[in-house]
């Protein structure tokens, strides 16, 4: 496993080429560093994404599920993690991904009696729907499923659902208010 995951980061330049060749109508910006297959992912019109941020779409702990799906004119900032982990990761249009911030598609499993290192992964990926913002140092865990409209403050940390049009914050993270209407 650890061979497979080398051999994709020395190939990160070429694979990064091959992502903007697949993805011509979206902008990847110098210093974001991509692993994995260009045909898993997806980048709608007028996506933006800057570095240095990690797009890593790869299989491993016993998934094999992994791709990244991007809606049109959706930004994604710098100092970004992005992990499919195995997983699916699907963000919708017109988003905002702040800074700093993580989303992983599968984790390690947990069970006692094992090490951590030696167990499979587990989740079902990463839901986010359409203008959703994220702001700084948030973190996206397996499984989260976003609605479209949320705002996620910053540093909070989202695991399940959280509902459209809902401004969540915390760690875990909670509904702290709703977006209104002008």
């Amino acid at each position: 496993m650890i061979k497979d995951i080398a051999r994709t980061v020395l190939a990160g330049p070429v694979a990064l080429e091959r992502l903007r060749a697949t993805n011509r109508q979206a902008l990847v910006g110098s210093g974001v560093r991509f692993m994995g297959k260009a045909s898993r992912v997806s980048l709608g019109n007028q996506v933006a994404i800057f570095g240095p941020t990690v797009l890593a779409v790869t299989d491993g702990g016993g998934l094999t599920g992994s791709r990244l799906e991007i809606g049109e004119r959706t930004y994604i900032g710098e100092f970004n993690n992005i992990r499919t982990a195995g997983a699916p990761i699907i963000i919708g249009a017109d988003c905002l991904i702040s800074q700093h911030i993580t989303i992983v598609g599968s984790n390690h499993a947990t069970q006692p009696g094992r090490t951590i290192a030696s167990q499979p992964w587990e989740g079902e990926g990463v839901v986010i729907g359409n203008d959703v913002w994220i702001g700084a140092g948030a973190v996206i865990l397996p499984c989260a499923r976003i609605g479209d409209g949320a705002v996620v403050a910053a540093n909070a940390v989202v695991r399940g659902t959280v509902a459209p049009n809902s401004i969540v914050g915390g760690v875990p993270s909670r509904e702290i208010g709703q977006r209104k209407q002008p």
